[in-house]
């Protein structure tokens, strides 16, 4: 793996959450489902969002004075300014919930909402402004048409693909048509974390080993289903980002995927999986895609 020089005097922040404005994005959706939302009979089953996991309500948690400050774009601004950010690509807060979206056409609807909303909020707003979109991989096909937009109408970046709550991992094959669609386009995919039930902790009584393991083991997850599928090989333009995951996750999956791999080899009659090159242990085949920039 070659280390590449980097520039220590620019700052990008590659992860940076923003609180989404839940009624200007309400405004935005579809008639029928704006007037759902402000019909002024606000229940659970109306929210603009599902719940992003029990884990973040109905929990007593203190967190330092200064963090998680509901600020807007101004807030953003100012924190750049103060900060010396050059750059900072914006992710969701409340939309880490996205993939537990299970109506379709809400989560088209949705997607086109939010991505709409942070393109004239944000974007238009400050050039250090940089975006990953949410898309509907509820249903590919849409998923591809609303990557297409945001890279080449709304200019973000690519797009964010929750860690947890889809129907499937991300490296299943219902789901390379999008993948696809953004090797066409040479952008970007950030798998973010942020749900972290289903995990085996369902009952976790304090909320700090909850959001230590929850996040890793999102990431992880994924990575399995795109290395082992052999996504990476398949769609060599996309970039790749696990955020918010710490870095100790992927030494673990270096060293379980090689001793897993080497006493349960897969068959894989349609050769639709990973292929290795001769001599090639799943670690190397890693290393190998970070160096060809994945």
């Amino acid at each position: 793996m070659v280390l590449k020089e980097v520039n220590l005097e620019k700052i990008v922040d590659g992860d940076g959450h923003l609180n989404e404005d839940i009624e200007a994005i309400a405004r935005l959706m579809p008639a029928k489902f704006r007037d759902r939302l402000f019909s002024g009979k606000a229940t659970l089953l109306n929210q603009l969002y599902p719940p992003i996991d029990h884990f973040h309500s109905a929990m007593p948690v203190e967190v330092p004075e200064g963090s998680f400050a509901p600020v807007g774009v101004d807030g953003w601004v100012d924190f750049a300014d103060d900060v010396g950010i050059d750059s900072a690509v914006l992710y969701p807060s409340a939309g880490l919930a996205f993939g537990k979206v299970v109506n379709m056409d809400w989560a088209i609807a949705l997607a086109q909402a939010y991505n709409n909303w942070l393109y004239e909020t944000y974007l238009k707003r400050d050039s250090r402004f940089k975006a990953v979109g949410l898309i509907p991989m509820q249903d590919p096909a849409e998923a591809v048409k609303e990557l297409r937009r945001c890279v080449q109408e709304l200019g973000m970046v690519g797009a964010m693909l929750p860690s947890n709550g889809f129907k499937d991992h991300i490296g299943a094959k219902d789901y390379w048509p999008v993948y696809e669609e953004a090797n066409r386009l040479k952008c970007a995919m950030a798998v973010h974390g942020g749900s972290h039930e289903n995990y085996g902790f369902d009952h976790m009584n304090v909320y700090a080993p909850v959001h230590a393991l929850g996040h890793p083991f999102g990431q992880m997850i994924g990575f399995a289903g795109l290395i082992f599928n052999g996504v990476m090989d398949k769609f060599p333009n996309v970039k790749w980002g696990f955020l918010e995951g710490g870095i100790s996750w992927f030494m673990l999956c270096l060293e379980r995927f090689d001793r897993s791999y080497e006493t349960h080899i897969h068959s894989d009659p349609r050769e639709e999986l990973i292929q290795l090159r001769a001599g090639e242990r799943i670690s190397d085949y890693i290393k190998r895609n970070i160096d060809e920039d994945r």
